[in-house]
């Protein structure tokens, strides 16, 4: 089964319905994941993200946050990685990025040695992990 870690922005964009947003690849594993085909890891800090983007109603969700949040990591192609100690020393070597977010979810998915799905260009072209999209 494939296994990829996701960056904020292909979360919101899929789960709000966005999907021309997406790249047909990004959308097939999205896709893959919501019939159990494939999992995406959700580092904790894009759910931190997503709570202060509502919070500042810069995007809205359905259902309040943690309901939401909730029923999302409760899919079967759905896991969340945890905000540990590990991802928050790798994140402090990260300086190429000064969004603290950003740094944090690249840490994730290099300690996990796994793909992520993001279209930030600071981020793909820091080469710090493979980018898919």
């Amino acid at each position: 089964m494939a296994v990829y870690v996701t960056d904020t922005h292909p979360l919101i964009w899929y789960t709000s319905g966005k999907h021309s947003r997406l790249s047909q690849r990004v959308l097939r594993v999205f896709d893959a994941a919501f019939a159990d085909r494939a999992l995406i890891v959700i580092p904790s800090a894009v759910f931190w993200e997503i709570s202060l983007l509502i919070e500042h109603d810069k995007i809205k969700v359905r259902e309040p946050f943690e309901v939401w949040a909730a029923a999302l990591i409760a899919r079967r192609g759905i896991d969340l990685a945890a905000l540990a100690l590990d991802v928050i020393a790798q994140a402090h070597h990260l300086r190429f990025h000064g969004d603290p977010f950003d740094r944090t979810i690249v840490a994730t998915a290099k300690l996990m040695d796994l793909p992520l799905i993001t279209k930030d260009e600071t981020i793909t072209n820091a080469k710090v992990v493979d980018v898919f999209w």
